[in-house]
């Protein structure tokens, strides 16, 4: 018994994008995750223990955490061009707050699955003015639209940023969504 821990492994810590800017709130940090929960092909169900153990406290408990420089880095001079599928939008929402009283041009590419359950920051985001989100909602519709698809039809709006000098940054699902809207 006394050496039983010793084969169980340590929880690996799990990394959330920080979904608020400290210059809006410094009392309050957002985060934005999915809860993870699903069946297996042998229809065993499955979920994600941080996720969902996160989910489950509480309102207003304390959480022990550790925060990490982010990668991006944000010019002040140009535009900037954001694609941000479900909760990859949390790093654009902390720029978006803290640049929503700029003259700078920010376009976010927006997409989830449904945009009643999934338009996170609708709310916040519609009366920027700064700010142009184009949506691409999976599963509204018959025929699923992914943000490589808003990608080509607002094709001259991203010419046009680049030729500004935009930057474009993309930020979620790390399989195949970072190379269809680079083929886009």
């Amino acid at each position: 018994m006394r050496y039983l821990f010793d084969f169980i492994p340590f929880i690996k810590p799990r990394g959330f994008s920080i979904a608020s800017a400290q210059c809006v709130n410094r009392d309050r940090l957002d985060i934005c995750m999915a809860v993870v929960k699903y069946r297996t092909v042998m229809k065993k169900e499955r979920i994600g223990l941080c996720s969902n153990y996160l989910a489950n406290l509480p309102l207003k408990s304390c959480v022990k955490l550790f925060a990490e420089a982010g990668s991006f880095k944000f010019p002040t001079d140009r535009p900037i061009i954001m694609v941000g599928p479900g909760t990859g939008c949390a790093p654009f929402r902390s720029l978006i707050q803290s640049r929503a009283n700029t003259s700078q041009q920010l376009i976010l590419f927006f997409g989830c699955r449904s945009e009643h359950q999934d338009y996170f920051f609708r709310s916040e985001w519609e009366h920027m003015t700064n700010l142009q989100v184009i949506t691409a909602f999976s599963r509204d519709q018959e025929m699923k639209i992914y943000v490589q698809h808003r990608i080509v039809e607002h094709g001259a709006l991203v010419w046009s940023a680049l030729e500004q000098g935009a930057v474009f940054c993309v930020a979620g699902n790390s399989k195949n969504m970072p190379f269809q809207v680079k083929d886009a």
